[in-house]
């Protein structure tokens, strides 16, 4: 496929920090092994994660529904307690199911989950998670009340202690474009992921859902009446990542799903304003993740980013909703400067959000789980 973005081919800078590797993200046919026999299917990639898998398991075990739906428990490799909580949980609860395999990452661990669905919906759900017992109830309700291809509702983060911090609510007119890119605390129709392969070895895999599922949504439901729990910890990517060589990962994920834009018959939407800004957007989050890389790197994806927006200027017109103009205008005149300073801002920004979040700590602190 022609590289768009990227060609690692011409590379010489990027691929000595961390190389580019292919991936398929598209299958020529139906990834399903089953037809849909149940109302949803809850997927769960699981690595070493038995100190917290257990409340992850015991919520959804607990759902207070008159929906039937099934648990789809990926064990990747783990070298823990993790497989034995699975089996015990799959032993118990003849609504689990357990899937063994070799480690190959959340990516792989997630499409072999979604391949082994039974469900008209998907639900992705982090293992070290957990979900309120109307859940199912309500996502699948308000999924199927509507007509909607894929619903959200809120989540609420909290730490180890099991103390929440911060709740998020949706109002009702959010469109995909406001979501965040995590999989979790959503509900999708199966045929969103008809051909969708969650790649293997990269991180920032939130690059598929933004580009590639979210897009071909013609309707959002929006339910606020559960409630997703999603636990803050020092281990996940978000943290890991910062300094690591391995950011590239979200360049390398950007460059992709371009690829594969045609695949899935999204070309004509990425030549919409609404596809212009999503990428803009996802250059700008690219090149926040890599702040911390080395100088050479940060300028040769700059570079790319802006070579490639800039030969696609014509299809900027509209209104746009940038989430960082300053950005978006470094892009459009190739000024490193500018887009170096946009990203300062950006962390500045994130540092008053971290402030708000540990204010609300701390005057929530005695509200625990």
């Amino acid at each position: 496929m022609t590289s768009l973005l990227y060609d690692e081919k011409q590379d010489s800078i990027l691929c000595k920090e961390y190389p580019f590797h292919h991936c398929d993200i598209y299958a020529d046919q139906s990834i399903y092994l089953y037809p849909p026999e149940l109302d949803a299917s809850i997927i769960i990639p699981c690595y070493n994660v038995e100190k917290f898998l257990p409340g992850c398991i015991e919520s959804l075990a607990a759902q207070k529904t008159h929906y039937t739906y099934e648990v789809i428990l990926v064990n990747d490799g783990s070298t823990d307690g993790t497989k034995e909580i699975l089996d015990d949980a799959a032993h118990l609860y003849p609504i689990f199911h357990c899937i063994h395999q070799s480690n190959q990452g959340a990516g792989a661990a997630r499409t072999e989950g979604t391949r082994n669905a039974r469900g008209e919906y998907l639900l992705f759900v982090d293992s070290d998670d957990i979900v309120s017992d109307n859940y199912v109830e309500a996502l699948v309700g308000c999924v199927k009340a509507s007509g909607a291809d894929m619903g959200v509702c809120s989540y609420y983060s909290f730490n180890e202690k099991g103390v929440r911090y911060k709740t998020v609510e949706w109002p009702q007119n959010t469109k995909t474009r406001d979501l965040n890119g995590t999989p979790w605390g959503k509900i999708y129709r199966r045929e969103l992921f008809d051909r969708v392969i969650w790649p293997s070895g990269y991180w920032h895999q939130d690059t598929i859902l933004a580009f590639l599922v979210f897009p071909r949504v013609a309707e959002l439901a929006v339910t606020n009446q559960c409630s997703y729990g999603y636990r803050s910890n020092m281990q996940n990517i978000t943290h890991s990542s910062k300094k690591s060589s391995k950011a590239l990962s979200t360049l390398y994920m950007t460059e992709l799903v371009l690829r594969h834009m045609e695949s899935f018959g999204l070309t004509d939407w990425l030549n919409t304003p609404e596809g212009h800004d999503r990428v803009v957007n996802q250059f700008y989050l690219n090149q926040c993740r890599i702040r911390q890389l080395p100088e050479n790197c940060r300028k040769e994806v700059f570079r790319l980013q802006s070579k490639y927006d800039r030969e696609r200027s014509s299809h900027a017109a509209g209104k746009h909703h940038y989430d960082s103009w300053l950005y978006a205008w470094a892009l459009r005149n190739n000024n490193a400067g500018m887009g170096n300073l946009a990203v300062k801002l950006e962390k500045g920004s994130k540092a008053l959000r971290i402030v708000s979040d540990r204010v609300s700590f701390l005057l929530h602190r005695n509200k625990a789980v």
